[in-house]
C-alpha cells in the first residue's frame, strides 16, 4: 500500500472534522504513517464517497450513522475526536491489524 486513504467526518463537515485532520497530520507525523488521501468532510459526502477511502475517522456518536459503510471502508470513532493520545492509540492499533 503506497499510504492511507483517509476521510474525517462531523455533521456538517466544517467545524471538527476540519480540526480532526489538522491532528490527524500530526499524529500520522508523529507515527511515521504515510497518508496518500486526506480529506475532511460531512457525514453525507461520506455517504457518497466512502468506497474512495480505506479508513474514515469521526466522533463515536456518529458511528452508528455510518452503519452499512464498513462494506466499503473501516470505521473509527473517536470518544474525544481532538485527542491526540486517543487518535494515536487508536490508529496504532488499526495499523497493527492491517499489517501497515
Amino acid at each position: 500500500m503506497s499510504g492511507l486513504r483517509v476521510l474525517v467526518c462531523c455533521p456538517n463537515g466544517a467545524g471538527v472534522s476540519l480540526m480532526m485532520e489538522s491532528v490527524l497530520r500530526k499524529v500520522a507525523a508523529e507515527l511515521g504513517l504515510e497518508l496518500s488521501r486526506l480529506d475532511h468532510g460531512s457525514i453525507q459526502r461520506g455517504a457518497k464517497t466512502a468506497g474512495e477511502y480505506d479508513l474514515v475517522l469521526c466522533p463515536a456518536e456518529l458511528v452508528s450513522h455510518l452503519r452499512g459503510w464498513e462494506s466499503r471502508a473501516d470505521i473509527i470513532g473517536l470518544n474525544n475526536p481532538l485527542s491526540r493520545r486517543e487518535m494515536r492509540e487508536r490508529l496504532t492499533a488499526y495499523c497493527g491489524e492491517k499489517g501497515l
